[in-house]
């Protein structure tokens, strides 16, 4: 699987409070067809041990076999129910990029530039791919925040730059689009970019029109607002995929 190329793929969140319930997730997203899988980890609690997580990374990989695995806390900086606690994040997310069970970890610009960049540079080590993220749940202003935001990723070592906003009326959702568009066009990594709510949706089936190279879908459990469902979804994308050939 290529990020960037094609049509964008689907990502489907597997989330649980024990083992058990992420098997179950996983299998779902397997029989959803996704392209890939991503642990939310902070599902199993704000600061999972090391032995959680291997074994939390396990039970996705046996239940989702052959799908790559995205390794994700996020932390409450980003919206999530992670612990922010700095130390204990980078510990966990370096853990994880050298357990040899995932394929990429997702690390949020909010952990700050010398964080952002050891946990890069220790993924690299063991051949693991970083996926750069910036989230805004709040009022997002500017809407040129989000091209900073995806050309510090790149700057500091991600491989793949994310950045997903908040939007509350059409009129923002097409501003994010736009603005999310003119960003992915001065990268020289892929995007993914993502209005959240129920009027980014535009976003999540038309991410190849705006440079997007994954959006996020459910087959179950939502991780974020706006995601629809994965079945779904691949029909939409693609129909679109097809007519912009």
């Amino acid at each position: 699987m290529i990020l960037g190329k094609g049509a964008p793929k689907i990502c489907v969140p597997v989330m649980g409070r024990n083992g058990e319930q992420i098997a179950a997730a996983a299998a779902r997203a397997y029989a959803a067809g996704a392209d890939l899988i991503e642990l939310r980890a902070d599902s199993l609690s704000a600061m999972p041990k090391e032995t959680e997580a291997e074994a939390a990374m396990r039970a996705a990989r046996e239940n989702a076999p052959g799908l790559p695995l995205l390794f994700t806390l996020r932390t409450t900086r980003d919206g999530g129910a992670g612990s922010d606690e700095l130390a204990a994040y980078v510990g966990l997310l370096r853990f994880a990029a050298h357990s040899g069970l995932c394929e990429a970890i997702d690390c949020e610009l909010s952990a700050g530039d010398a964080a952002f960049r050891a946990i890069a540079d220790s993924a690299h080590e063991a051949g693991v791919c970083v996926v750069g993220s910036s989230h805004e749940f709040g009022e997002i202003g500017d809407m040129a925040r989000v091209r900073t935001w995806l050309m510090k990723q790149e700057a500091l070592g991600a491989d793949i730059c994310k950045a997903a906003v908040m939007v509350r009326t059409q009129t923002e959702a097409l501003e994010a689009a736009l603005c999310m568009a003119r960003a992915g066009e001065a990268l020289s990594r892929p995007m993914i970019a993502i209005a959240m709510g129920a009027q980014g949706v535009l976003t999540r089936i038309c991410g190849e029109c705006i440079g997007s190279c994954l959006t996020f879908a459910t087959a179950g459990e939502a991780s974020a607002p706006g995601q629809m469902d994965a079945l779904q979804l691949r029909g939409i994308i693609e129909s679109i995929h097809s007519a912009s050939r």
